[in-house]
């Protein structure tokens, strides 16, 4: 009974939200990205606009993405020496 119980945790612990790691930077860059876009729309300010949130969003995305995979290859590098 009680192991189940304890299955029954650490699937919760896994699913939690890690405020601190990577999903609270994207909730920080997001409300960020957010205010600047609407400070800009109000000011029409093309250069934000146009230029700068989109490279910024391509960045971050390019960044994510290849954090994500350093891990798969870790991952399978690890296992793949046993």
């Amino acid at each position: 009974m009680s192991n189940n119980k304890q299955i029954e945790s650490s699937k919760k612990e896994d699913l939690k939200i890690e405020w601190f790691g990577l999903d609270g930077l994207l909730c920080l860059i997001y409300l960020a990205e957010a205010l600047l876009f609407a400070y800009a729309m109000i000011n029409n300010n093309d250069f934000i606009v146009g230029k700068l949130v989109p490279y910024s969003v391509a960045a971050v995305t390019t960044a994510v993405f290849l954090k994500y995979l350093y891990q798969v290859f870790s991952f399978a590098r690890k296992n793949g020496k046993k």
